[in-house]
């Protein structure tokens, strides 16, 4: 029946909010343990509701189950919102002896914690455990803590090592529209009313996001002689308006494939950027029955590519610097609840946060700050309509140049660049794609700062 009140009172505070399989598993460990060493009602009550609620208010915890099982609940819930409950119950576990309620609470607590474990956790929680059993002189209780360490085995420090020296180069790829503060601006100054400039806004996007999902498309499937992308490894970093900026991980291994990837995008983005986003004014008559001005755009793409190095992940340490300090704002804890934390972290673009009532849970999307980044975007507003530029660090490492001018094409004095794309990672086999390019010195001076 105890589980049956937890639930009950935990479906009535969430007000709306998720539950995730994480929390039920914790659950479900917590209560596992409660019934196989036979706990109180109190140690299990407190336990599970420290799983499932730790933000629950105090007073309602002790309306509901008692001041006993409050005052345990406060003692297990983390202190802050990357504080963890294993530890917290380690702690209560050490400091409760000739208390068998508490520490049985604490245990149940680590039961769930255990069943849920993070990898970076794990080692701290072994060594927790193993002195846990190690105080313990209930035979059966022993045997449990025993059972919980010996499923939580460290992580293998060869494999966090391989982890941490994994190898990549970045490919990162602006797509921007030209000519589009102009054109936005003619339309502003057309546009009979609010609604109009709306009308032409969206149409303008949707012409945008057309271009853009086509060129995933392109990217994102393979043809004959061609490798296609990973979309596993692709990721829009950000879209500013009509500006989208993606990167490509390569990892080491495939190295290898560089030229066939880059072939492969070069070919996409150059299929995307003989394209055009289209706008015309309005040209029916005015409410007097004369013809208005009117006037149309026809706006190409621009896209610049290259390979950026020596760069520092930013996402990461905004998210933890922010959510440590967001409290300053939110004022006694006492006074808000997890959904402010939440909403207030995601207002201020801390990173998408979310809660289920039991822990912070939060994702990010990566972003980069470096030299490189800022050489990046500098040189992207030297790209050319309808053009792909491809940045000197990209293009020295997969194109053979050749040095015969190609007279053929009206005299151009365009040059023959040849990207070679292996098939296998060791043998000569291999397509050969031809591109036709003229080299652009951008000066010092032009780079802002670089």
């Amino acid at each position: 029946m105890s589980a049956v009140k937890v639930l009950g009172f935990v479906s009535r505070e969430l007000k709306g909010r998720i539950l995730t399989v994480s929390s039920v598993s914790a659950f479900v460990a917590a209560e596992t343990a409660a019934d196989r060493l036979d706990m109180t009602a109190t140690s299990r009550e407190a336990a599970e509701l420290a799983v499932l609620l730790p933000k629950a208010p105090l007073e309602r915890i002790r309306e509901e189950f008692g001041p006993a099982t409050a005052d345990i609940f406060r003692a297990l819930r983390p202190s802050n919102p990357y504080s963890k409950i294993a530890f917290e119950a380690m702690a209560l576990y050490g400091r409760s002896e000739g208390d068998s309620v508490r520490r049985d609470a604490a245990i149940a607590a680590c039961a769930a914690e255990t069943a849920v474990a993070s990898l970076e956790d794990r080692e701290g929680m072994v060594q927790s455990l193993d002195l846990m059993a190690g105080h313990e002189t209930d035979p059966e209780r022993k045997a449990f803590l025993e059972e919980l360490c010996a499923r939580l085995p460290s992580p293998d420090p060869a494999d966090l090592e391989g982890e941490s020296h994994s190898r990549t180069k970045v490919i990162s790829i602006s797509m921007d529209v030209c000519g589009s503060t102009e054109a936005k601006t003619r339309m502003k100054t057309c546009a009979r009313d609010e609604e109009e400039l709306d009308k032409w806004y969206k149409a303008f996007h949707r012409q945008f996001l057309l271009l853009e999902w086509r060129f995933y498309t392109q990217l994102f499937q393979a043809s004959h002689g061609q490798a296609g992308w990973d979309w596993k490894h692709g990721f829009v970093v950000k879209g500013i308006g009509d500006e989208i900026w993606l990167l490509y991980d390569v990892d080491e291994k495939d190295y290898w494939r560089l030229g066939s990837l880059v072939a492969h995008l070069l070919h996409s983005a150059l299929n995307v950027a003989s394209r055009l986003i289209d706008w015309t004014s309005a040209l029916d008559d005015d409410e007097y029955g004369r013809s208005r001005h009117w006037e149309t755009r026809r706006l190409p793409l621009k896209f610049y590519i290259d390979i950026i190095d020596d760069v520092f992940e930013v996402s990461g340490p905004r998210r933890d610097f922010m959510t440590d300090l967001l409290p300053e704002i939110l004022g006694a804890e006492e006074s808000w609840g997890s959904g402010d934390f939440i909403e207030l972290g995601n207002r201020l673009h801390a990173g998408s946060l979310m809660g289920d009532g039991r822990r912070l849970i939060t994702a990010i999307r990566t972003d980069f700050i470096g030299c490189d980044v800022d050489r990046f975007f500098r040189a992207t507003k030297f790209a050319l309509p309808g053009v792909v530029t491809v940045g000197r660090a990209l293009f020295e490492k997969v194109v053979d140049v050749s040095a015969d001018t190609d007279g053929g094409l009206g005299g151009t004095g365009l040059q023959k660049a040849v990207v070679e794309c292996p098939i296998h990672q060791s043998g000569d086999a291999r397509y050969d794609h031809d591109f036709r390019y003229v080299m652009e010195y951008i000066r010092p001076d032009d780079l802002t700062g670089c």
